[in-house]
C-alpha cells in the first residue's frame, strides 16, 4: 500500500505570537505570508504490522513523524495495524523557516492516509488538524500551517487551527488570495535556530507580538485581495525593524549581501524587493509590483550563489497541500 504527498513551504513576514490558550488547536499566531511551491515530497509504504514507522531520506528528525502517526492511530485504529516506511525529500533546507515541518507533518498524514484509500476530504481536515497539533506539542511553528490550508498569500485574522469539517480544527480564522507570483528563495548555508528559541522566550514574545499587532493593524481593514500586495511589503519590513528581528542573527549582513547580488544582477531599480523569512536567516525576493516583464531569477540566482548564499527560484502555491 503507497500514498505520496507533495506539500508546500511557507514563508511568513509578519506574525504575532497567540500561545496562551491551553488547547493546541486554540494556540497560535495571527500574521501574514505566502505559500510556496517547494517543500517536501514524502511517500508512505504501508505493509501488515503493529504500527511501527521507519524513515528514509533526508528528514532532519524522526519525532514529528512518530506524532503524527500517534495522532492518526487516535483518530482510526487501522493506521496502527501496518508497518510504514516514510521517504522524506526536502526540496528547501530545513529550520530556516520555510514552514517544513509543517509542511512534513501535513505531508505525512496526507501520504499515510492515501496510502489506505482514505477519502481525499477527510485526509485533508485531518492531515491539518494532527498537523497543527504536533507542531504545537514540539513548539514549533505557530501559524504554518493555517496557512498552509489556505494557499496563497493568507493574512491570519484569528489564531490556532482553521476551522474543519467533522468537528476538527479550532478557531483559526484565514484569509487569503492568489495571483502568479514568481519569487527566489535565499538562505545562509550555515545552520539556524529552531523557532522554539523565540517563541518560548518571555522577551521575544513581548516584542514580537507588539510588532506583530501594530503591523497587521491596518492590513485587517478592508478586502485582502492583491492591490494590498505593496501595504504587505511595507508593512512586513516595518515588523522585521520593531520585533528586534532585524537586528538579532546577522539578518541586517544577509540583506546586505542580497542587496549586493540584485545590484550585480541590474536590479538595484527597486523593481525587487527583500524581505526576511520569519523565524530563519534567510530571505524571499519578490517582484515590487507584478508583472515584472522580464526574465529575472536565474541571473539573481547566480548572483546569490557568487555570494555563498543559497538560493533557488519557487513561486506563490495556489494549493500548497497538492502539489504537481
Amino acid at each position: 500500500m503507497q500514498g505520496q504527498a507533495h506539500v508546500g513551504g511557507h514563508v511568513t513576514l509578519i506574525f504575532s505570537i497567540q500561545d496562551d490558550a491551553d488547547s493546541l488547536l486554540e494556540q497560535g499566531s495571527r500574521g501574514a505570508g505566502l505559500s510556496l511551491d517547494r517543500g517536501v515530497i514524502i511517500e508512505a509504504i504501508g505493509q501488515p504490522g503493529n504500527g511501527s514507522l521507519t524513515i528514509e531520506g533526508d528528514a532532519p528528525g524522526s519525532e514529528l513523524h512518530h506524532l503524527v502517526l500517534e495522532e492518526l492511530k487516535s483518530h482510526e485504529s487501522a493506521f496502527g495495524e501496518y508497518d510504514w516506511t516514510l521517504t522524506h525529500k526536502g526540496e528547501l533546507p530545513a529550520s530556516q523557516g520555510f514552514g517544513l515541518s509543517a509542511a512534513g507533518a501535513i505531508g505525512c498524514a496526507l501520504a499515510i492516509q492515501r496510502a489506505l484509500g482514505t477519502s481525499e476530504d477527510v485526509a485533508r481536515a485531518r492531515a491539518v488538524h494532527i498537523a497543527h497539533r504536533v507542531e504545537r506539542r514540539l513548539s514549533g511553528g505557530l501559524g504554518d500551517v493555517a496557512a498552509l490550508h489556505a494557499g496563497g498569500v493568507e493574512l491570519r485574522l484569528e489564531p490556532g487551527c482553521p476551522q474543519l469539517p467533522d468537528g476538527l480544527g479550532g478557531p483559526g480564522a484565514v484569509l487569503s488570495w492568489y495571483a502568479e507570483i514568481p519569487l527566489v528563495v535565499v538562505w545562509r548555508t550555515t545552520s539556524s535556530q529552531h523557532t522554539s528559541n523565540y517563541i518560548d522566550d518571555g522577551e521575544w514574545k513581548l516584542a514580537i507580538r507588539a510588532a506583530g499587532e501594530h503591523c497587521l493593524f491596518g492590513l485587517r481593514e478592508g478586502h485582502w485581495d492583491e492591490s494590498r500586495w505593496a501595504e504587505l511589503l511595507s508593512k512586513s519590513a516595518e515588523f522585521a525593524d520593531r520585533s528586534g528581528l532585524l537586528e538579532d542573527s546577522n539578518r541586517l549582513d544577509l540583506l546586505h549581501l542580497i542587496g549586493s547580488a540584485l545590484a550585480g544582477a541590474g536590479f538595484a531599480d527597486g523593481a525587487l524587493v527583500t524581505r526576511l523569512c520569519m523565524l530563519g536567516e534567510s530571505a524571499v525576493i519578490v517582484p515590487g509590483e507584478f508583472p515584472i516583464p522580464v526574465e529575472w531569477q536565474d541571473s539573481v540566482i547566480e548572483n546569490l550563489q557568487m555570494r555563498g548564499l543559497g538560493a533557488t527560484s519557487a513561486s506563490v502555491a495556489a494549493d500548497a497541500l497538492n502539489l504537481h
